[in-house]
């Protein structure tokens, strides 16, 4: 694990096994522009829970998902009142999400990482949650693994729980769920661009019989200095939000 340090923005305390401490996070990667660093995006530590109940860091027989909070920091380049290499006016996160899972019209196997009805694509959109400068960690402390809610400071981050039930595996193949996390640059008067992802997800191993799946193992995450082919094909191919007429893929 992590230690965050030097990063200007304070990182700041989470409840860990009921008590105070910094966040541990589990994935640093740097965020670029057209070869420039302007910040970072990070992973926290991942915890599990049971169909978004009883959260712990530690897994357990009766988990069904994963949870993981990915926080922007941007740096004096990357910020919108400072040197702003890229001319961003805000900067988004816009999550994929692929599976092998029982599918339907309605749930296709690999998707935009947000509800049908919305009019723009990214996770920091209510009701997801999310956060945005000095803010608390959402409100629903279920599916979370800290008591209370706590600050944080990030340009922007997202707080995601996603989990599978055994009803939605298919007999005799794992369940595998995975998300590429991206940061956007969006600019109000101009095409977004698409900044560095980060990989990550879970994978729930088929143990047959009364059994069915086991607890998930955590994978990644995994860095990429830009997005995947398969992301922005997933943009492209997309027909519920007009959002892909306005990306620069230069």
């Amino acid at each position: 694990m992590t230690r965050v340090k030097f990063w200007p923005l304070p990182l700041l305390t989470m409840s860990f096994a009921g008590l105070a401490d910094e966040l541990l996070l589990n994935k640093v990667c740097n965020v670029n522009y057209q070869g420039a660093d302007i910040g970072i995006l990070t992973f926290s530590q991942p915890w599990y829970h049971h169909a978004r109940e009883q959260a712990s860091y530690i897994a357990f027989d009766d988990a069904t998902g994963v949870g993981v909070e990915i926080h922007f920091f941007n740096n004096k380049q990357g910020n919108i009142q400072q040197t702003n290499l890229a001319q961003c006016d805000r900067y988004r996160l816009l999550q994929i999400r692929s599976s092998n899972l029982k599918h339907s019209q309605q749930a296709p196997a690999i998707k935009i990482d947000v509800p049908k009805q919305f009019s723009e694509p990214f996770y920091d959109y209510p009701p997801l949650e999310h956060g945005r400068g000095m803010h608390l960690t959402p409100i629903d402390l279920a599916d979370k693994p800290w008591q209370t809610r706590t600050m944080r400071a990030s340009t922007v981050a997202l707080y995601d729980t996603p989990y599978a039930s055994d009803y939605h595996g298919q007999d005799g193949q794992p369940i595998t769920v995975t998300f590429e996390t991206c940061v956007v640059c969006q600019r109000d008067n101009q095409f977004d661009s698409l900044l560095s992802c980060g990989q990550w997800g879970y994978e729930r191993a088929y143990m047959g019989g009364y059994v069915g799946w086991s607890e998930p193992e955590f994978i990644g995450p995994f860095c990429l200095n830009q997005p995947s082919q398969r992301f922005k094909a997933t943009l492209e191919q997309q027909r519920e939000i007009d959002y892909r007429y306005w990306l620069d893929w230069r």
